[in-house]
């Protein structure tokens, strides 16, 4: 499995699911206070936008908002969100983006490049974002950090991946800007079930006995 979103079913078609997951990530909302700040007066990119999580507040303050995403269901998902006309949707990978070299201010993408397992293709991303970011533009990277309640629920503890990736993006250019710790609230931990059993499978879901889960998030930034 080179893409964990190309070969996800439910990323598809159970898109209902991956919409109460986002709703239910970082309840307190840090991430989208931190977004707010970076965003003002900006033409930004919503590199893997899904259901449109952030687009309210990027919208609320950008110039522009472009959301970029391969599952057309979730994009649309993320249209019937937005407020503004000049708001722009694109129904794409990342390796090969409709936009002009040179032409974004910064790009957010949350929990996007680490599900392409695949490093050559991961790096074709990485470098076509880097292609449409502006001289002294910004791409930042929402990210799981180690040793939370979310990294062991997902077997993450038990091998390297998250470190791995992590290091991965410190050797590609980016330095870790903040860290975060918040959680998910679902409504019930019969919904959170759910929700993992579709994302992740009933062996992971079988782990979880709250509608509350323990998350650390790491936030990188690469300057063009």
């Amino acid at each position: 499995m080179k893409n964990l979103l190309k070969n996800s079913k439910a990323y598809y078609e159970d898109n209902d699911y991956y919409e109460i997951f986002s709703i239910a990530e970082d309840s307190e909302c840090k991430v989208a206070n931190y977004i707010k700040e970076l965003v003002n007066s900006k033409i930004v990119v919503d590199a893997g936008c899904g259901t449109g999580k952030f687009l309210p507040i990027i919208e609320q303050y950008a110039n522009q908002y472009i959301g970029i995403d391969l599952s057309n269901n979730q994009l649309k998902k993320a249209q019937e969100k937005s407020l503004k006309s000049n708001s722009l949707f694109i129904n794409s990978t990342l390796d090969n983006i409709d936009l002009k070299s040179n032409s974004v201010d910064i790009i957010i993408s949350t929990w996007v490049l680490g599900t392409i397992t695949d490093l050559n293709e991961r790096l074709s991303c990485l470098n076509e974002l880097k292609r449409i970011l502006k001289s002294n533009g910004q791409i930042i990277l929402v990210e799981n950090d180690l040793n939370s309640e979310f990294e062991i629920i997902r077997n993450r503890d038990k091998d390297t991946r998250t470190i791995d990736y992590n290091n991965w993006l410190i050797d590609n250019g980016f330095k870790v800007d903040k860290k975060i710790d918040t959680f998910f609230n679902f409504n019930s931990a019969e919904e959170a079930i759910k929700c993992f059993d579709v994302i992740y499978g009933s062996n992971i879901a079988q782990k979880i006995n709250s509608n509350k889960i323990e998350h650390k998030i790491i936030i990188f930034k690469f300057i063009k």
